[in-house]
């Protein structure tokens, strides 16, 4: 039996880092560099098959923040939890969140509490994507679609239906 030492595995692990990067590169002269910083949800998943995930009963599949200074993917995924949380539990439910499942949605995104996102979609510049009626919270049709951007992004499959209220042109919100 061959006996390693820390040192012998240390540099066959080195080694193999080498080859892989050297593979990954192409001709072994291209500098390795990442994917540049995009503030829009183009990048690519990892995974070959998506990810079937329920935000209303699984555990996150990758992590999730709103904090800025993070990385982008865990920024969607902060994102994709929240308002796919809320258009879950609408589907589920056939009711808006209230402030109990607005807390719980907010905390498995990675804020701190429910208060953090009363002013989620009020933010300068944020595009208007939850609805408050009669107290209760529900997404809109932008929301439906930029879940649908995150999904693709993030390599992620929603699991389970997800409903969502219309906003006219006039700002009027039917809830069916």
């Amino acid at each position: 039996m061959t006996e390693y030492t820390s040192d012998s595995l240390g540099r066959a692990l080195a080694a193999a880092a080498e080859a892989f990067l050297t593979a990954m590169r192409g001709d072994g002269d291209e500098a390795f560099t990442s994917a540049p910083h995009s503030e829009d949800v183009t990048w690519a998943p990892a995974a070959a098959e998506p990810i079937l995930f329920d935000p209303l009963t699984d555990p996150l599949p990758m992590r999730a923040t709103p904090d800025r200074e993070a990385d982008q993917k865990s920024q969607d995924m902060c994102s994709l939890v929240y308002i796919a949380s809320i258009g879950r539990f609408y589907a589920e439910t056939g009711e808006g969140a209230g402030a109990d499942e607005i807390r719980r949605f907010a905390q498995k995104a990675g804020y701190m509490n429910g208060r953090a996102v009363n002013g989620w979609n009020s933010r300068p510049g944020s595009i208007r994507s939850v609805e408050v009626v009669d107290g209760k919270r529900y997404i809109n049709q932008t929301a439906a679609k930029w879940l649908a951007k995150l999904e693709r992004a993030l390599g992620v499959d929603i699991n389970g239906d997800i409903r969502w209220v219309e906003v006219d042109d006039e700002g009027n919100v039917t809830v069916p």
